[in-house]
């Protein structure tokens, strides 16, 4: 009976000592496992945070690079700009004054635009303004260093035009086209220019305005000047 109980305590302790080795070594397991979880989270972690500045920072100087770029496209127009003025005057025999748009009043009850140049730069008033493209309006104020352009295409503008050897009215109306009033004849399609006319003695002859475009059987004139993209311009006067 000793002899029982002494195994059956043996074994009961073997047991016990090899269900504790077996926690022991689940516990080493799962906090080792743990460890390394912890671990590889940390590692994705700095490495996603590294790479996203890294991402961050390459967008950043792509966006310095386009604006840079872009600078430089806007000086190599301006560039071209200003040498296609220097060009006109060169070729004119008449007085030219330079002068830069201020501001720009482009909305559905007026179009026109202020100058830096006035009455200090031999400014007057009806003196017509143009630039490379065409005719863009007419000196309607003027003051000592300033002076306020009636664009063509505002309502209250109507400039003496020549079209195919046909003289004609073109009216503006706040939209980006010019309606025609035919004096002598009558147009039959698209594509021709539009001159400008001495009528009035305003603007000066054969100044381009515009083309000939046809919209719902109606003819108009879409002028050549982009009256959003103004900076500089000149101002003339028509000859005596």
């Amino acid at each position: 009976m000793l002899l029982v109980i002494l195994v059956t305590h043996h074994y009961v302790s073997v047991v016990s000592c090899v269900d504790n080795l077996f926690l022991n070594l689940r516990f080493g397991f799962f906090e080792i496992s743990d460890k390394l979880s912890r671990y590889f989270v940390n590692l994705r972690q700095n490495f996603s945070q590294d790479i996203g500045e890294k991402i961050f920072d390459l967008q950043c100087e792509n966006v310095k690079l386009k604006l840079q770029a872009n600078r430089v496209d806007l000086l190599i127009a301006e560039n071209k700009r200003l040498k296609s003025l220097l060009k006109m005057k060169e070729s004119s025999e008449n007085e030219i004054i330079f002068g830069k748009i201020i501001n720009i009043f482009n909305n559905d009850f007026v179009r026109s635009a202020l100058i830096n140049v006035g009455k200090r730069q031999n400014v007057q008033l009806d003196n017509f303004v143009y630039n490379e493209q065409g005719i863009i309006g007419r000196i309607i104020e003027v003051s000592d260093n300033w002076s306020k352009v009636l664009f063509i295409v505002d309502a209250n503008s109507n400039i003496p035009a020549k079209i195919c050897g046909m003289n004609a009215i073109l009216s503006g109306d706040n939209s980006n086209l010019l309606k025609i009033n035919v004096l002598d004849g009558e147009i039959k399609k698209e594509g021709d220019t539009a001159e400008s006319s001495s009528y009035g003695k305003v603007f000066r002859e054969k100044i381009t305005i515009g083309k000939i475009i046809k919209k719902e059987d109606e003819f108009f004139v879409q002028p050549s000047v982009n009256f959003s993209n103004l900076k500089y311009v000149c101002v003339g006067k028509c000859q005596d």
